[in-house]
C-alpha cells in the first residue's frame, strides 16, 4: 500500500512537472519568437546596458520573468499601450505590431503572476531598537547597553527592519558578545554581600541652615552659588526589609587647583565639610529678561521658566538655560536605577507687565506712599474689595540734567548699566522688575503729576483687608507713589490675568555632568505638570548609566573634577508668562533596591528546591531563560547544547554564577535570540505557527518582544482564534508608541528634519528646543488617528492639529492651547493647516534650510503618500547654478532643469506634486506673500492651489493614499519588500476599502488579518 501511494505521488509529481515545463516552453517560445525581436528592433537602442534611458533596460528581460522583473514589464506594457514609446524621432512601431507586442507581454505577465509564489519562511535580525527593547524586557534592566551598536541600514522601501539589508558582520557579533556580558553583569550580584544605597535630601529655604559651611567655596566660571545658609543637605536611612549599608558621602578633601570666579586658584587647600561634596547653584541663569530668574524664599526656591539658549560656543551662553538650578555633587552610584523626588508647588503669582503696558488710575485707585529711607520702611494700606489689581510705580529721578531745561527730568544710569531693578515686597512676597533702558521715555498719565515718570509694574490678585508693602530701589531712583487700581474680571486685562493664573508650570529633572564651559544634562523622564498650590511630591526615575558622566583619572586634585549634576527646571514652553514654580526639596535614592537580591538577579537565579544540586538547578535556570529569550518553548537539543557550555565552564571554574553567565552569554548571542525566524515545511504558503505569530505581532505593534499573555495564548493554541482581541489590547498598550515612533519616523522620513541645518537668521523661531517638539507632532497625530479610529483622509486634511503650547505657538495658535507639554487636538480654523502634508517637521525636512524645495517635496509625496515613486535619477546630472538663475521664477528654474538630458521624464512625475507645497517656506510655515501654487498634475488634473490639491486627493486619489499606507504598513510589518502579486492585491483591495467607512485602526486590523501577515 505504501509502495502504491509513493508511486501515485511520483506520477502526480512528474505530470505536474511536465505541465509546468510545457508552460515554460510555451512562454519561452512566445518570448523568443514574438517579444524579443520587437524589443530589439524598436526599444533596445535606447534601453540597454550602456544607454539605459530613464533607468530602463530591456536587453536583460527574460522569459518566465522573475518577480522583480514584473515591475519593468508592467511599465513597459503601459508605455506601449499608451503609445508613449517609442518617442518621436525614433522608429515608429506600427499599430498591428504594437497590438501583438502588448498582447504577448500581457500574456507573459498573467502566466508569471498565476504561478504559485514559493515560500521558504524568513529570517531577519532584530533591529537595534528591537534588540534594545528585547534586552530590557528580558533582563528587566533599563540601562541602554546597546548604544555601541552601529545604526541599521535602510532598504529601498525606507525601513530599517528589512531582512535583505540586515546582515550580521563579525564586528557586530563582537558587539553582541560585549553587550551580553555587560548586561548579565548588571543583573547579577553576590547574594552574600551587603548592598550599599545612597539616599540624601536637599531642603531649600531662606536661612534654613543653622550651621552653614564657613568656607568660601571655589565655584568655577560664570556660577551663581546658592548661599549655604539657604539649603541643607541631609543623608538619610531608608526603611528596608533587608540589611544594607547607607552610603556616606566623603567630607575631607585636599585640592591643589580650582577656580574662584574666573580666576584660577593654585595651592594646596584642605576642606572638611559635606558641603564640599554637595552644593547648589544657578549657573548660567543671570540676565533674565523680566523679573528675577530665581528667588530664595522662606519655604523654598522660586524658579521662572528655563529659557533655552542655543548653546553655540562662542556665540551664546554655553551654561544652559535661564533659570538653571542644579545640585552639584561628587559621588553617585556607578550603576543601577535611581529615583529623584522633588517636592514642588505652583504659587499664586503676580504677572509682571511688559514695557508696552501703560499705567492706569481711577478715582477709586489706592495710592501708597513708600516709607522713608533708601530702601523704605514698611507701609500699611487697606484693600477694600478682593480682586485683580494693577500695580503702577510713579517716581522721579533724583538727578536733573540742566542741559535739558528746567523741569525736564532724565534718568542718569550708572556707567555700563542697561537697566536697574525695583523690588516690591508685598505681603512678604518679592516682585522684581527691570526699569527700561530709556527711562526718559516713560511718562506718567497722572494729571496731577504730568512731569513725573510712571511704570506699569504688575497685576496681582489681592484679598480684602490690610496689606503690607515695602519698596527697594536703586539709589538713583525715587519711587514716590505706588498705585493699586482694580481691574474688572470681565475686562480684557482681567481675562488675560485669569488665563495667566490658570497656566501650569511643568517640572523637569535632568542628570549629567559639569564642564568648565557649562554642563551636559539629559532629561530623566518627561516633564510633569504642577497644578497644585499645595506642596506635592513628583517622582522621576532613570538608569544612571544612560546619562553623561565624568571620566577623570584616579586621584585628580582639581576642585571641580568629576562633578555630577542633578538639574531641576521650570520647563520652558512657548514663552508665555506662567506662575513661578516653588521647589521645596530634592531627594536622591540609588540604586533602587526594594528587595535583596534585586529582581533582575532573581529572574535569573529562580527559587528552586534544587539549589544544592548544580546540574539540575542549572538546567532549570537555562530552560526558563531560554524559553523567554527564544520567545517559544525551547527544544531539548537546544537545551542540551547550552547545558554543555555551562558544564564545561563549571568544571573549569567551580563557580556556579560564572558558569551560568557564560551559558547565558551564548544564549544572548544565538540566532534564536538575535533573529526572528519563521520556518516553512514546504514551498507552499503556510500559516504561521502560534509562537511565530506571537513574535511577529509583538515586534510589529510594540517593536519589542511578546509579553506573557501573548505567549500563553500561543502555547494554548488560542492566538489565531483570539487574534482580534489581542490586536485591540496591544493597540491601547503604552508600548504601541514604540510602533508609532519607529514606523512613522521611517515612513515619513522624519530623520531629514533631525539633520536639517536651518538658516537661523531667516528662521529664528525654529530653535533647537522647538524642533524637538515639532519632531513629535506627526507621531502624536498618527497615534490619535489610531486611538480614535479616525479616517485615513485626515492625513491629507484635518480640521484639527495635535499640538502642545510650543507647537501651537509656532502655528500662530498659541492662545488656543493651554496644555503645556501635553499634546492635544485643537481646532485650527485655517484652510492651509491640518494633516500630515502641512506639518513643519515634514516640510522643513524637505527643504535645504533656506529655501523651499518642490522637487524634494514632490518626490517625497509621490513615494510616501500615493506610492507612485519616480525613477531614480540618472547618474551625473548637473545641478542648476543658483547664482546664474537667482532672478528667475521657480517655474522657469524647474523648466531649465527639466531641459537637461535625462531629466524631463522623471521630473514630470515629481515637480507637479511638489509645486502645491510652495505656499510653505523652508521652515514649514505658510508664506505671508502670495505664491503661485497652481499645478498641472501628472494624470492631467489641474489644481489652482494647495487647498484644491488636497480636495483633489480626497475626492479622486484617496484609494491611492489608502494603498500607500497599507503598502508601507505591510512592508514594515513583514520586514521585507512586497512581491508583485502582493502589491497588485493591495491595489485592488484598497479600492474596496476606500469605499467602506473604515478608520485608521481598522486598516491596521485588516492588514494583520490578511494573508500578507498571517502566511509564511
Amino acid at each position: 500500500m505504501k509502495l502504491l501511494f509513493s508511486y501515485l505521488i511520483l506520477v502526480s509529481t512528474l505530470a505536474s512537472n511536465a505541465v509546468a515545463q510545457s508552460v515554460r516552453d510555451g512562454t519561452a517560445t512566445r518570448f523568443s519568437d514574438t517579444i524579443l525581436p520587437l524589443l530589439q528592433e524598436y526599444c533596445q537602442r535606447c534601453h540597454n546596458e550602456e544607454n539605459a534611458k530613464s533607468g530602463i533596460r530591456v536587453d536583460n528581460l527574460t522569459a518566465n520573468p522573475p518577480d522583480d522583473q514584473l515591475f519593468v514589464w508592467k511599465d513597459l506594457l503601459k508605455q506601449i499601450a499608451d503609445e508613449s514609446m517609442p518617442p518621436e524621432g525614433e522608429k515608429s512601431l506600427p499599430a498591428e505590431k504594437r497590438k501583438i507586442l502588448a498582447n504577448a507581454i500581457r500574456q507573459e505577465m498573467v502566466e508569471a503572476m498565476s504561478k504559485n509564489q514559493q515560500k521558504n519562511g524568513s529570517i531577519r535580525r532584530l533591529t537595534v531598537s528591537q534588540y534594545r527593547n528585547t534586552l530590557r524586557d528580558l533582563l528587566e534592566i533599563d540601562e541602554n547597553v546597546a548604544a555601541i551598536l552601529p545604526p541599521d541600514g535602510v532598504s529601498k522601501d525606507g525601513f530599517a527592519n528589512n531582512g535583505q539589508v540586515m546582515g550580521l558582520t563579525p564586528l557586530q557579533l563582537e558587539y553582541y558578545f560585549e553587550i551580553a556580558e555587560k548586561a548579565i553583569d548588571l543583573c547579577m550580584v553576590d547574594e552574600k554581600e551587603t548592598p550599599v544605597i545612597q539616599n540624601f535630601r536637599v531642603d531649600l529655604g531662606a536661612k534654613i541652615n543653622r550651621d552653614p559651611c564657613p568656607d568660601k567655596l571655589i565655584l568655577g566660571a560664570d556660577s551663581l552659588l546658592l548661599k549655604n545658609e539657604d539649603f541643607v543637605v541631609t543623608e538619610l536611612a531608608l526603611p528596608r526589609k533587608f540589611e544594607y549599608v547607607p552610603f556616606k558621602m566623603r567630607t575631607a578633601y585636599e585640592f591643589i587647583e580650582g577656580y574662584a570666579g574666573n580666576d584660577t586658584v593654585r595651592g594646596w587647600r584642605k576642606y572638611d565639610s559635606l558641603y564640599h561634596s554637595v552644593f547648589a547653584c544657578m549657573r548660567g541663569s543671570h540676565g533674565y529678561p523680566k523679573g528675577e530668574a530665581y528667588e530664595v524664599v522662606p519655604n523654598g526656591l522660586l524658579l521662572r521658566p528655563a529659557i533655552p539658549s542655543s548653546e553655540i560656543f562662542g556665540q551664546s551662553s554655553t551654561y544652559g538655560p535661564r533659570a538653571n538650578f542644579k545640585i552639584s555633587l561628587r559621588e553617585l552610584p556607578e550603576q543601577g536605577n535611581f529615583r529623584v523626588k522633588v517636592k514642588a508647588a505652583k504659587i499664586a503669582d503676580a504677572l509682571l507687565l511688559d514695557d508696552a503696558v501703560t499705567t492706569i488710575e481711577s478715582s477709586e485707585s489706592i495710592v501708597v506712599i513708600p516709607g522713608e529711607g533708601d530702601n523704605g520702611s514698611e507701609s500699611m494700606f487697606v484693600i477694600p474689595d478682593p480682586g485683580i489689581y494693577q500695580v503702577d510705580l510713579h517716581y522721579n529721578s533724583k538727578k536733573s540734567n540742566p542741559e535739558k531745561g528746567e523741569g525736564e527730568r532724565t534718568y542718569e544710569k550708572p556707567k555700563g548699566a542697561n537697566s536697574e531693578n525695583v523690588r516690591l515686597i508685598l505681603n512678604g512676597a518679592n516682585y522684581v522688575r527691570q526699569l527700561s533702558k530709556n527711562r526718559h521715555q516713560e511718562k506718567s498719565n497722572r494729571k496731577e503729576n504730568p512731569s513725573g515718570l510712571g511704570k506699569a509694574f504688575m497685576q496681582i490678585r489681592l484679598p480684602s483687608g490690610t496689606s503690607k508693602l515695602q519698596i527697594v530701589s536703586n539709589e538713583r531712583t525715587s519711587v514716590e507713589q505706588i498705585v493699586f487700581t482694580r481691574i474688572a474680571d470681565e475686562s480684557k486685562s482681567g481675562r488675560e490675568f485669569t488665563t495667566f493664573e490658570k497656566r501650569v508650570p511643568w517640572i523637569g529633572v535632568h542628570m549629567g555632568l559639569r564642564r568648565d564651559c557649562g554642563s551636559t544634562l539629559l532629561p530623566v523622564s518627561p516633564p510633569q505638570p504642577v497644578s497644585n498650590k499645595e506642596v506635592t511630591e513628583f517622582v522621576f526615575e532613570g538608569a544612571i548609566n544612560n546619562f553623561p558622566s565624568p571620566f577623570v583619572e584616579k586621584g585628580n586634585v582639581n576642585y571641580l573634577a568629576g562633578i555630577r549634576e542633578i538639574g531641576i527646571r521650570n520647563e520652558y514652553t512657548d514663552g508665555r508668562d506662567i506662575p513661578r514654580l516653588l521647589i521645596q526639596s530634592v531627594e536622591f535614592e540609588g540604586p533602587l533596591l526594594e528587595d535583596w537580591p534585586p529582581t533582575a538577579h532573581r529572574n535569573i537565579f529562580i527559587d528552586s528546591e534544587n539549589r544544592s544540586n548544580p546540574p539540575i538547578y542549572a538546567q532549570e535556570i537555562l530552560r526558563r531563560f531560554m524559553t523567554r529569550a527564544f520567545r517559544r518553548p525551547v527544544g531539548e537539543n537546544e537545551l542540551a547544547m547550552i547545558e554543555q557550555v555551562w558544564s564545561r565552564s563549571y568544571s573549569e571554574s567551580n563557580h556556579f554564577p560564572q558558569s551560568i553567565k557564560d551559558a547565558l552569554v551564548v544564549v544572548l548571542t544565538s540566532p534564536q535570540f538575535l533573529f526572528l525566524i519563521e520556518k516553512s515545511q514546504t514551498p507552499e504558503p503556510e500559516n504561521l505557527e502560534p509562537h511565530e505569530l506571537a513574535s511577529k505581532l509583538a515586534y510589529f505593534l510594540w517593536n519589542g518582544p511578546p509579553d506573557s499573555r501573548i505567549l500563553d495564548e500561543a502555547e494554548a493554541n488560542r492566538l489565531h482564534q483570539n487574534l482580534e482581541l489581542e490586536i485591540d489590547r496591544m493597540l491601547v498598550d503604552p508600548k504601541f508608541r514604540n510602533f508609532i515612533e519607529d514606523f512613522a519616523s521611517q515612513w515619513l522620513l522624519l530623520e531629514k528634519f533631525d539633520f536639517l541645518e536651518i538658516d537661523d537668521k531667516r528662521f529664528p523661531n525654529l530653535t533647537r528646543d522647538l524642533r524637538l517638539q515639532l519632531r513629535t507632532e506627526p507621531l502624536h497625530f498618527l497615534h490619535y488617528l489610531v486611538e480614535k479610529n479616525l479616517p485615513l483622509s485626515n492625513i491629507i486634511r484635518s480640521d484639527f492639529l495635535m499640538a502642545n503650547d510650543s507647537v501651537a505657538s509656532y502655528y500662530g495658535l498659541g492662545e488656543n492651547s493651554e496644555t503645556g507639554f501635553g499634546f492635544a487636538p485643537i481646532q485650527h480654523g485655517k484652510v492651509h493647516l491640518g494633516g500630515l502634508l502641512a506639518q513643519p517637521s515634514i516640510l522643513a525636512g524637505l527643504s535645504d534650510g533656506r529655501e523651499s524645495n518642490p522637487v524634494k517635496r514632490g518626490a517625497w509625496f509621490a513615494r510616501k503618500i500615493i506610492a507612485e515613486p519616480p525613477d531614480d535619477p540618472p547618474p551625473n546630472v548637473p545641478e542648476l547654478n543658483k547664482d546664474d538663475h537667482q532672478n528667475l521664477s521657480l517655474r522657469r528654474r524647474l523648466e531649465l532643469h527639466r531641459d537637461q538630458e535625462g531629466c524631463a521624464k522623471c521630473h514630470l512625475g515629481i515637480d507637479p506634486w511638489g509645486v502645491p507645497f510652495e505656499g510653505f517656506d523652508a521652515s514649514g510655515v505658510w508664506k505671508k506673500e502670495p505664491t503661485d501654487t497652481q499645478s498641472s498634475l501628472p494624470d492631467g488634473n489641474k489644481v489652482k492651489d494647495f487647498e484644491a490639491f488636497r480636495d483633489y486627493l480626497i475626492e479622486k486619489r484617496m484609494e491611492r493614499v489608502v494603498f500607500s499606507f497599507l503598502k508601507h504598513l505591510a512592508t514594515y510589518a513583514t520586514g521585507r519588500s512586497l512581491s508583485y502579486n502582493e502589491i497588485n492585491m493591495l491595489e485592488e483591495e484598497s479600492i474596496k476599502l476606500t469605499k467602506q467607512p473604515l478608520g485608521t485602526k481598522d486598516l491596521i486590523r485588516w492588514m494583520i488579518k490578511s494573508d500578507l501577515f498571517l502566511k509564511k
